[in-house]
């Protein structure tokens, strides 16, 4: 029975020529139309380390740490041309990492080092220092760590449009993706063929799970055709963690997937089943840095804590991240936000659809 419905829902899908060129070439049309577009937005300050500073502040409790901190602080210098100053007033260090005005707050005991950053407005670059910071004090500081760190800051460092609105891009082009979805399940709705497969053998899940299917080739066919195009046209290099963030798009493309689902069972015409689909993923686009830029994002107050909640917002910090070679808690989020995101409206369709086959049976 799955087949029958599977094959069923994919001859639909691929007869219909609009959802063709909606699979192929809406990625490539948005990564084309921001990279050049919106160019002027990401060339100038997106990942560097201009006029970086970091605060450091040594309690001179260990001798030992002492020196090694100033290893790292002269290797992580020289690799990045970041400022490393002392301070003593640690209430007014805080509030300037807060304010973006210092990368970070570096405070050095006789165990180790304590780390203070930015939650909401933490630059690009201060995340890159961060996270060599971390990497290097966590080792030992061998001889060839200053072209490893040159190495790695190289690779990170003012990453273009082209690169950031790949990514971006191909994030917002796979959210419209779920307007296939939520079309399919209206109609199913619509011409009552949902309650015959409610009844017979198959039931709800494999209706579910066959619309859900055809959503993530539809998405897997985004990917894929956005990575040629951004590969060979572009020269966009996707990195040594390429898999990991093919893992991650396909997740976006599962919670759209079902989200699609969901508003394609709650919607009372095809016109607010569009229109929902629609207004939410530009939503989730705009406030995930999709169009602007996250670091524009990330420094404009309130903004900076409203954004948090686009699964978009998440998942373009961990795909900027791994496509520099990094990886961090950025790439755990993304899996908790979407996996949380996906099962919540995978149970929100049950609840639904189980409410709406009752309210069908009472009017009856």
């Amino acid at each position: 029975m799955l087949g029958v419905i599977l094959k069923k829902e994919l001859k639909a899908f691929f007869t219909n020529k609009g959802n063709l060129v909606f699979m192929f070439f809406l990625p490539i049309l948005l990564i084309s139309i921001f990279s050049f577009a919106l160019g002027d937005y990401v060339k100038a300050e997106y990942g560097t380390f201009n006029g970086g500073r970091v605060l450091f502040i040594d309690e001179g409790v260990s001798p030992e740490m002492s020196e090694k901190f100033a290893r790292i602080k002269e290797q992580i210098s020289d690799a990045t041309g970041v400022v490393f100053e002392q301070v003593t007033d640690i209430p007014t260090a805080k509030k300037q990492v807060e304010s973006s005005e210092a990368f970070g707050l570096i405070t050095v005991t006789g165990q180790g080092f304590d780390y203070f950053r930015s939650e909401f407005n933490e630059p690009e670059g201060a995340k890159t220092v961060r996270s060599l910071f971390l990497q290097m004090a966590e080792g030992n500081i061998s001889n060839t760590a200053s072209q490893k760190i040159q190495h790695i800051t190289l690779k990170a460092d003012r990453p273009d449009a082209k690169k950031y609105y790949t990514f971006s891009g191909l994030a917002f082009s796979i959210l419209f993706m779920g307007l296939l979805v939520a079309h399919s399940v209206f109609d199913e709705k619509a011409y009552g063929t949902i309650t015959r497969i409610q009844l017979s053998r198959a039931g709800i899940g494999v209706m579910l799970l066959c619309k859900v299917l055809t959503g993530i080739l539809c998405g897997s066919v985004q990917i894929l055709s956005a990575f040629v195009f951004s590969s060979l046209v572009l020269g966009v290099k996707w990195g040594g963690k390429t898999a990991l963030i093919f893992l991650l798009l396909l997740m976006l493309v599962l919670y759209s997937a079902v989200f699609g689902a969901v508003v394609g069972n709650l919607a009372k015409n095809k016109s607010m089943c569009q229109s929902a689909v629609l207004m939410v993923s530009m939503l989730c686009g705009y406030l995930g840095g999709s169009v602007t830029p996250l670091y524009l994002l990330e420094n404009m107050p309130v903004l900076n804590i409203i954004i948090k909640l686009s699964p978009l917002y998440h998942l373009n910090r961990a795909v900027t991240a791994l496509s520099n070679g990094i990886l961090d808690r950025s790439t755990f989020y993304t899996v908790l936000v979407l996996t949380g995101l996906s099962v919540f409206m995978l149970v929100l369709f049950m609840l639904t659809r189980n409410k709406t086959n009752a309210g069908k049976e009472t009017a009856a």
